[in-house]
């Protein structure tokens, strides 16, 4: 198999960098890691500087700013991080021939579409994270480098910031749950993820066909309801006595109203059709990858 000659990955301590850093000699002779010291993205300047340094035939950038909530209230650091950032990238990837992979999110669409959401649908976010991460996808078609984006939802590991870890810890506190039940998506785990891209980066390196834009998801669907109460069946605490307690969107940000809360898209589901198509692989279902990953998480999060 063909390999590239040089990759860097940016973002190697994040949920899906900590994953993809392990397996990316199976596609480059030479990986470079960069740790936030080294290449800070709130300081586009230094940007360029670092990439003409290391000199990369490939990026990776698994880098942003993921905090929902608080991209309300830091909205300069999150453009900063995920869209002037990318845009530097992108530029410096065209002037160089460098190839570009950037992750976006599903919440650069409004959720009001009833089927799961294509490549080609209209954007149309309604939170500030979502709104970033588009327009990061704007600059990097711009510069007309060489890219690859992948969109993703509801991404979870087992290590890091996210939904199961939350909730196990507020299970073991016996603490009352809200939880939203008319939001759905398709929880992922990020080493699906980073497997899923180092299939599409082979298939891309050794025939020259580039999607550009691609769907990353399991199959299947749930909503944060259920999902919690998936991981309160698996949590083996006799004591545990939380109470679940469905609840709609609307109510929530009502309840929450002194906590600024995000909007959320009512449906975070991405179609993977043209991914299937193109890696000629049908995707699991996302029910089989938690049950392999769950209690292992538990463990981690459980004195």
């Amino acid at each position: 198999m063909e390999k590239v000659n040089k990759t860097l990955l940016i973002g190697s301590s994040g949920q899906i960098g900590s994953n993809l850093k392990k397996k990316l000699k199976l596609i480059s002779k030479k990986v470079k890691i960069l740790s936030k010291k080294e290449l800070n993205l709130e300081n586009l300047s230094s940007i360029r500087k670092v990439l003409d340094k290391i000199q990369p035939n490939l990026i990776i950038n698994a880098a942003g700013y993921t905090k929902v909530d608080e991209a309300e209230k830091e909205k300069v650091k999150c453009f900063k991080i995920n869209m002037s950032s990318s845009k530097e990238i992108a530029n410096w990837s065209k002037i160089n021939n460098c190839f570009f992979v950037h992750y976006s999110t599903v919440y650069i669409f409004d959720g009001k579409k009833k089927q799961s959401w294509k490549e080609n649908d209209k954007a149309g976010p309604i939170n500030s994270y979502g709104k970033s991460k588009l327009a990061a996808e704007k600059e990097i078609i711009k510069s007309k480098c060489k890219y690859l984006i992948l969109r993703l939802n509801w991404i979870y590991n087992d290590n890091g910031e996210n939904f199961p870890k939350k909730i196990i810890k507020k299970i073991n506190k016996n603490e009352k749950l809200l939880l939203v039940n008319n939001q759905v998506g398709t929880p992922n785990h990020a080493e699906f993820i980073s497997n899923i891209t180092i299939k599409i980066l082979k298939k891309i390196i050794n025939t020259k066909l580039n999607p550009e834009i691609l769907n990353i998801s399991a199959r299947g669907e749930t909503n944060y309801y259920n999902f919690a109460k998936k991981i309160y069946k698996k949590i083996k605490n006799k004591k545990k006595n939380s109470e679940l307690i469905p609840i709609k969107s609307e109510d929530y940000k009502k309840i929450f109203q002194n906590k600024k809360t995000a909007q959320r898209p009512l449906n975070s589901l991405l179609n993977i059709n043209k991914l299937e198509k193109f890696l000629k692989l049908r995707m699991p279902n996302w029910e089989s990858i938690f049950e392999r990953k769950i209690k292992l998480i538990i463990r981690k999060y459980t004195k």
